[in-house]
């Protein structure tokens, strides 16, 4: 037995094994295996038609509750700006009452029921009478308006119906009222109701809107006490 023929017959039997691996191989992975789609480098993503219906009803129910808060904003704006306003005629009226050069002796004072502050005319201002054993009642009805003697003032409120009786623009309302005023004053409890120092109890009910009825509108009470004199 020739040992070289050995040899180079063993080399080409392993050189056609590896051919027939190969071959395999080669098959499998191109034949028998079904080729892989293309696919891009960075897949595309998009929200589904499910995803987009419930974006679109939480964004309606978000904004139909904002929007539901903008009249109740508002309401809450005039509201306060009624109260102001009311705060400030109760002021006033008050300031007025408790001004002992106002009326002169005798407890009677003056409170402004028309007109312009700055333009005295006694038209525009009524007596009350401070009485330690009777109760007065007076009435007024608060406009919008402007000053007459300088161009571009702010618009403010001012008295422009009086009535020491119960009117019917009172229980029923006024056309032309923004506010209504019902101003009481009456007697305390104090042993000596004689003396001319005798405190007496001021009750004003500022009420909102001038326009509606007395049982339709909102009602600020304020109350203090001033000296007969």
């Amino acid at each position: 037995m020739n040992f070289f023929s050995h040899t180079k017959s063993a080399k080409a039997a392993t050189y056609s094994s590896k051919l027939h691996l190969n071959f395999l191989t080669f098959l499998h992975s191109h034949v028998l295996t079904p080729p892989r789609p293309l696919r891009p480098w960075r897949e595309q993503s998009a929200f589904s038609l499910t995803e987009v219906v419930i974006a679109m009803g939480v964004a309606a129910v978000a904004f139909t509750s904002i929007i539901a808060l903008f009249p109740l904003g508002l309401n809450m704006s005039k509201e306060s700006y009624e109260a102001t306003q009311a705060a400030l005629i109760a002021q006033t009226i008050i300031a007025d009452l408790k001004d002992a050069t106002s009326g002169g002796n005798g407890g009677i004072k003056l409170i402004q029921t028309g007109g312009e502050t700055h333009n005295f005319n006694s038209s525009n201002y009524k007596s009350i009478t401070l009485n330690g054993n009777i109760q007065t009642t007076n009435y007024l009805a608060f406009d919008q308006k402007s000053r007459s003697d300088s161009a571009g003032s702010p618009i403010i409120l001012r008295p422009y119906i009086y009535s020491t009786t119960l009117p019917r623009w009172y229980t029923e309302g006024t056309n032309n009222a923004t506010l209504i005023v019902r101003l009481i004053v009456e007697k305390t409890f104090v042993p000596d109701r004689g003396s001319a120092a005798n405190p007496q109890k001021v009750e004003i009910s500022v009420e909102s809107p001038g326009t509606a009825k007395a049982t339709n509108r909102t009602q600020w009470v304020f109350q203090s006490v001033i000296n007969q004199s």
